[in-house]
């Protein structure tokens, strides 16, 4: 049974050392994770390449983002050659940097600002957030888990293209001759998933990235060919809000069940050269890695293991558990 997908919330808040702020985001996670989304706390990083790597990655795959403005140092202003207090502290610059980034990405955003920060400072003077107010800390996740629900923010949706399909996923079709051969031959599909509750995914177009060889641990990358969605000769599909369409993967025939023909969009491609190069002949295990554009989401990718043997019953297409990227 595939897990369901869980909104990603981004926490934006400061972890200043000999403060109780670490704690009190590890908390307000705890209190996410409960209400059913995969949250995540934003660390300070001190190296561009975490930054990019760690903290713009992670925004731009955030459904929600929560920016918490804790108080820093006190400001002061010049007044007759010293300086006057103002009565209000500085936030944190950091989280007011990723608040930014949100504001671009247009995430959906959960303002929250301790009392005594100055007002309308930094990005928000210039998005005019209505920060909520808090005053006592460890009242803050409580607040926040309150005003989620207040917001309507769903936990069961993504912003993304999903790529998944179960063992059913295929199907027998019959053919008398044309751009496939004469015969009954069984298409596997790959079920491409529109993730979002309310967007469609413009303009989808499918490849197959590389191959390798389980056996031989030969990787093989070629000259990409728009691949085929099921029932369609364009090269190009919309898919609808938190419904799927179906690639053909592969297909193979009754008679020859141990050559596999890769499904590129034979209405499209005009080059005999492409088909033996889109073919796999012979018993074997292959790891097969697929990838799909749109014009709207960000692209999704997914490896497929297919095992191959001499009968049409000792195929298996089974897609690979995701691999974490250290």
């Amino acid at each position: 049974m595939k897990n369901n997908p869980r909104a990603r919330v981004f926490i934006s808040c400061g972890q200043q050392k000999g403060t109780d702020e670490v704690k009190i985001a590890h908390r307000i996670s705890e209190k996410l994770e409960k209400m059913g989304f995969e949250p995540y706390i934003a660390v300070e990083e001190i190296s561009l390449r975490g930054v990019k790597e760690n903290i713009f990655q992670r925004l731009g795959e955030s459904e929600y983002f929560i920016f918490i403005d804790f108080k820093r140092e006190r400001l002061f202003k010049p007044k007759n050659g010293n300086f006057e207090d103002t009565g209000k502290h500085r936030g944190s610059l950091f989280s007011h940097q990723e608040l930014a980034i949100a504001t671009f990405l247009d995430i959906e955003a959960l303002p929250f600002q301790e009392e005594g920060v100055k007002e309308g400072d930094g990005i928000l003077k210039f998005i005019q957030a209505n920060c909520i107010k808090f005053k006592d800390r460890h009242l803050l996740p409580d607040v926040i888990a309150e005003k989620v629900r207040e917001r309507g923010w769903d936990p069961s949706w993504r912003n993304e293209l999903l790529l998944e399909r179960d063992d059913k996923d295929f199907e027998d079709k019959v053919y008398a001759g044309g751009i496939y051969k004469e015969g009954v031959a069984r298409f596997y599909h790959i079920k491409v998933k529109n993730l979002h509750r309310q967007k469609i995914a413009r303009n989808c177009i499918a490849y197959l990235e590389k191959i390798k060889n389980l056996s031989t641990d030969e990787e093989k990358s070629f000259e990409l060919v728009e691949f085929k969605w099921k029932g369609v000769k364009t090269r190009e599909v919309a898919i609808p809000p938190e419904k799927p369409r179906y690639l053909d993967a592969f297909h193979v025939y009754y008679h020859s069940p141990n050559i596999v023909h890769l499904g590129i969009n034979r209405h499209l491609v005009d080059f005999s050269g492409y088909e033996p190069l889109y073919t796999l002949k012979g018993a074997g295990a292959f790891e097969l890695t697929y990838v799909v554009f749109s014009e709207n989401f960000s692209p999704a990718r997914a490896t497929f293991k297919l095992q191959v043997g001499e009968r049409l019953d000792d195929i298996k297409f089974k897609k690979e558990e995701q691999r974490d990227v250290a």
